[in-house]
């Protein structure tokens, strides 16, 4: 009788066995890569004698099975395993469940150290978790919550979150813990995830859009981590992006983000499957409820909170003549500096920069001493390194010109604000020492105006010291002289020279005409430099040359340093449909979003055009 029975009972369940193996045979291969394993308790407390249930999810590969270590007085027994399936845009994900029931009959507090899993050849660790048993007379804490928790035994009613949030929701935060605010300019990283409900399927339409007008989103990644989560009590599929967020104007602004998605999820009100049937197991309950559950689908969009983020003005106070605007952390990864130079001829400068931060406002470091240098603008690439470019390198390539000759110290430098310590930061690469054959140049500073000397006092005897007769001449007044016109008109010639020739001196040696003089051959220079670029199809020096081409008539005009006026600056003085702003921001989007092929658009060489007729306009 017992061979029947067992015979029958695996006739009954050999159905049951095939079709879940084809439903495996069918997903193993698009299983997602990149293996997880979390480790994580319904409950952090229980009274002694109960249990909390340990589950350990392993996805996205194959595992061993686990082993629990061993802790003193720490009870720890399998509730068996069960298999996970989930599609979110099309991707399935394949996880594999062990619960287990952990308890004591001794109370105390206990912590259960990292489980060791072997997921294809390689070991993976889990977080550590803490359980405290309780006397064996306290109450049982509930599920999914700590003890004495908000919410706490609440009915499920009270704790609804709403239609709105029934399909997901979105969660936006700062990924360094450590700062709660950012500066303007700073592109602070963040973590943006998508909550969705647990066992449902989602297609994203969309991608990440802020709500707001504040901030600037950047290099978001395209591929998104996977994990599941417990939050309220209730057991999500978490989609996980990193990227940066960047606001221009200073205060407290929401970052509010949004996503469309079609979400389609479990009706709650639907019978489930009549038990009793020859798949009566929990394991294929839960398998074959999750493939007859009838779905509720719609077509959403995923919002975040009104969560509001301090955005700091950067200080005044300290800021380096050569800050052009970079916040982050960075330093000098390689210099090359030729060895042999000419006067006059100028030769290729290498330079890069790593670190993390803003490297779209980051120009060329600056040749010091700069009175033995004329630097012209050059081109920087910038090599991400992290999927979301807030880490990486930006290398530079420009021309520089020595204007003395002999023995020289070349050193390059580079100024930055650190979000970190809030302060202004200058690099400074290690000094070398250069060859420079040929003559010195003219110095291209401003001549200083001769010091005026006194006239010298009059030496000679005071008129009568001596008297002598002397011949009258003719008794005939000066003015009726023959020679007394063409005399007063020589000296009334002499005088207008003389005053021209004064103004005409004074006006050389004015230092604002000089420093006017110096900004339009800057500029002029710049100028023909984005032209060049414009017409070589190199859009970042397009956009570096015609930058400081602006920056340096502005900087004229507001008696501040060229390479320290950046885009927020620039929107606090002119008018917002400034052409000058319009062509900034134009910079700045290239920046962070480069057209593909580097080719110079058309309607930027016109945005261009229209900034400096402002300018010319505005000056005049």
């Amino acid at each position: 009788m017992v061979m029947i029975s067992r015979k029958k009972l695996l006739g009954r369940r050999l159905p049951g066995f095939l079709a879940v193996a084809l439903w495996l045979a069918i997903f193993t291969g698009s299983w997602v890569s990149g293996a997880e394993v979390v480790a994580e308790l319904d409950r952090d407390s229980v009274p002694a004698g109960n249990g909390s249930v340990l589950t350990l999810r392993v996805s996205g590969a194959r595992a061993a099975q686990p082993v629990i270590p061993e802790v003193e007085n720490l009870i720890v027994n399998p509730r068996g395993q069960s298999h996970e399936m989930r599609m979110v845009n099309g991707r399935t994900t394949v996880s594999v469940t062990y619960n287990y029931v952990v308890g004591s009959n001794v109370p105390g507090d206990y912590e259960i150290p990292a489980i060791r899993v072997v997921v294809d050849g390689a070991e993976l660790l889990t977080e550590p978790l803490k359980l405290k048993v309780l006397d064996a007379g306290a109450a049982q804490p509930p599920a999914g919550m700590p003890p004495q928790a908000p919410g706490a035994g609440e009915d499920e009613s009270t704790t609804d979150e709403g239609d709105e949030k029934r399909f997901g929701f979105l969660t936006v935060e700062l990924a360094a813990n450590n700062r709660k605010h950012a500066y303007v300019g700073e592109i602070a990283p963040v973590r943006i995830r998508a909550w969705l409900p647990e066992n449902s399927r989602a297609q994203l339409r969309s991608g990440i859009k802020p709500e707001s007008k504040a901030f600037t989103l950047h290099n978001v990644n395209d591929r998104p981590q996977q994990s599941t989560e417990i939050r309220d009590g209730k057991r999500y599929t978490v989609v996980t992006w990193y990227g940066g967020m960047s606001a221009t104007k200073a205060g407290k602004h929401p970052a509010s983000l949004s996503l469309d998605a079609v979400v389609a999820v479990r009706d709650a009100s639907a019978p489930r499957r009549r038990r009793g049937g020859p798949f009566d197991d929990p394991f294929f309950d839960h398998i074959f409820d999750d493939i007859h559950a009838p779905m509720i689908q719609k077509e959403v969009t995923l919002k975040s909170d009104d969560q509001e983020i301090e955005v700091r003005s950067l200080p005044t106070d300290g800021r380096p003549d050569g800050f052009s605007g970079a916040v982050g952390n960075f330093q000098f990864d390689r210099v090359e500096v030729p060895d042999e130079w000419v006067t006059g001829e100028p030769r290729q400068i290498g330079a890069r920069i790593a670190g993390s931060g803003n490297f779209a406002l980051m120009n060329a470091p600056e040749m010091v001493p700069e009175d033995v240098w004329k630097s012209y603008p050059g081109k920087g690439d910038f090599a991400p390194g992290d999927e979301a470019s807030f880490s990486g390198s930006k290398t530079f390539r420009f021309n520089a010109m020595p204007r003395r000759g002999g023995e020289q110290e070349v050193s390059l430098e580079f100024s930055y604000f650190n979000p970190d310590k809030a302060e202004y930061q200058t690099l400074t690469s290690p000094r070398q020492k250069i060859q420079v054959t040929g003559a010195d140049l003219a110095e291209d500073a401003p001549e200083t105006a001769p010091v005026a000397t006194e006239p010298e006092k009059p030496t000679g005897l005071p008129i009568g010291q001596h008297l002598q007769w002397t011949n009258p001449g003719p008794l005939v007044p000066l003015v009726s002289r023959s020679g007394f016109v063409p005399l007063l008109g020589t000296a009334a010639l002499m005088a207008a020279l003389g005053g021209v020739l004064a103004w005409w001196r004074a006006r050389r040696n004015d230092p604002r005409r000089i420093a006017a003089a110096e900004v339009e051959r800057i500029s002029c220079e710049a100028l023909r430099s984005a032209k060049q670029c414009a017409a070589t199809g190199d859009a970042t020096g397009f956009f570096a040359a015609a930058r400081l081409a602006i920056q340096q008539r502005l900087g004229m005009r507001w008696n501040q340093a060229a390479r320290a006026i950046t885009l927020a600056e620039i929107e606090a003085r002119l008018p917002g449909d400034s052409p000058v702003a319009a062509f900034f921001r134009e910079a700045d989007h290239h920046a962070y979003h480069p057209t593909p092929g580097g080719q110079v658009l058309p309607r930027w060489q016109k945005l261009l055009d229209e900034a400096f007729q402002d300018l010319n306009k505005e000056a005049h």
